[in-house]
Parts: C-alpha cells; sequence; structure tokens
C-alpha cells in the first residue's frame, strides 16, 4: 500500500468538526473502495464511536489494546472493530477507562497503516511521529478569523515538526470553516500558511440534526460529505500519481 492512503485530518483548534469529518471521509471511502479504517487519536477523549453513533455496537476499543507491544495482526484487529457499512473504528474508550501507553500507540499505527485506506482522527494533542511519517496527506482544518489562523499556525507547526526525520514531508491541505470567505482573504491565508486550499466546509445545521439522531456523519447529502468527497477526490489523485 502507498503510503499516501493514510489520510491524518488535524483540527487547528477545538469544535471545528475534525473528528466529524474523519469519520465521513471513511464512511465515502468504504463506499467508493475497499473498507477502512478510523483510528482515534483523542486517546483520552470521550469515543469516536459516540459520534459515530455505534458506542452501543460491541468489539474492540483502544482500552483493549493498552499492553500491545510490537507489531499486531491489523487484519484481526480490523475485524474486532466496531463499525457500520465497511467503515471500522478504533475508538478511545472515555475517560474512565484503562489509556494505553504511548509505546502501545506507536506499535498499533505502525501495524495498521499498512492495512488500506486509513484515517487518522488526529484530536487535539500533538500528533504522534506516526501518525504523520513517512508523509500522507494531511487536511488541516481551520477556522478564519484571526485566533483560528493562529491556532492553524501552531497546529501545522506540530504536524511538520512531527515528521522528523522523514523521507519526504506530508501533502498538507486546508479545510476552512465557517462563513465562506471572499477569493482575496482565501488567497493571502493561503499564502501566509504556505498550503493549498481543498475545499471549504460551511455551517450545515442537518450536520447537528444527523448527529442528534445518532446518525454516522456522511449519511446524508450534506456540507460534510461534500467535504469529505473532496478529500476522497484527492486521494485518488495523489494514488494515482505515486
Amino acid at each position: 500500500m502507498s503510503t499516501s492512503s493514510v489520510i491524518a485530518v488535524v483540527g487547528a483548534s477545538g469544535g471545528l468538526g475534525a473528528s466529524t469529518l474523519s469519520l465521513a471521509v471513511g464512511r465515502r471511502l468504504a463506499a467508493t473502495g475497499p473498507p477502512a479504517l478510523v483510528v482515534d487519536l483523542d486517546i483520552g477523549g470521550g469515543g469516536l464511536d459516540v459520534t459515530a453513533g455505534i458506542e452501543h455496537l460491541p468489539g474492540r476499543r483502544w482500552p483493549a489494546l493498552a499492553d500491545v507491544r510490537g507489531h499486531v495482526d491489523a487484519g484481526v484487529l480490523a475485524a474486532s472493530l466496531p463499525g457500520e457499512d465497511g467503515c471500522r473504528v478504533l475508538s478511545a474508550g472515555g475517560p474512565a477507562h484503562e489509556v494505553p501507553s504511548p509505546r502501545a500507540v506507536v506499535d498499533v499505527l505502525a501495524s495498521v497503516v499498512g492495512l488500506g485506506r486509513v484515517v487518522l482522527d488526529v484530536g487535539r494533542a500533538p500528533p504522534p511521529a506516526a501518525a504523520v511519517d513517512p508523509g500522507p496527506l494531511v487536511v488541516l482544518v481551520a477556522r478564519l478569523t484571526t485566533r483560528g489562523l493562529a491556532d492553524a499556525d501552531a497546529r501545522l507547526e506540530a504536524v511538520l515538526d512531527a515528521c522528523g526525520s522523514a523521507g519526504r514531508p506530508p501533502d498538507v491541505r486546508l479545510v476552512t470553516r465557517g462563513g465562506r470567505p471572499g477569493r482575496d482573504v482565501l488567497d493571502e491565508v493561503v499564502a501566509h500558511l504556505g498550503i493549498a486550499h481543498l475545499c471549504h466546509l460551511p455551517d450545515d445545521p442537518r450536520v447537528a440534526k444527523d448527529a442528534e439522531r445518532g446518525l454516522w456523519p456522511g449519511t446524508g447529502r450534506d456540507a460534510v460529505r461534500r467535504a469529505a468527497d473532496a478529500v476522497v477526490a484527492l486521494l485518488d489523485e495523489v494514488e494515482v500519481a505515486s
């Protein structure tokens, strides 16, 4: 598998819907190709399975992998995870559960990135090197406010730092949030950050309504699905080029 089949979704700050987008990308990948895997890297959080509406389904979560050391069979692991319509989720288990060691996280990531198309929901912590090494597609979600752009600067620097001595830097693309920006504003932001703009994700009340109904993000024909389709289309282009 090409390393470009790994997609890391990074929210510049909280509340931007990066986890929602991660799940929507995973679902759209599974709908248009082989099964996909979404990995929750907000290890101490409430769990990506809740956002997916599958918290009631049996299967392993991160706490079950707390003692992992070394390589794990990615196919067996994926089959043990909860999921829906060809997309599996390796979710955190909530703050009351045992948190895996950094070593366990690195070993699991190193095992599953060779599985197929994998979406990493990086979360709020600095991204582990295994999440951005060696050079996957990184989607940075940011709001176009003064604070939002400052956060984007900091998160972008963290992603690049995490690459360390990787063979090649990641391909980072920007997804903007909120009110649709003018062309001049967007051009300034792109020039400042030094990364290409992928798409704009507007606030869409249908996304919140579907979440309250327990639907997997990207199920409906809404803004988050359109953004996810843009990510999938870009991944297809990158894979063909490589």
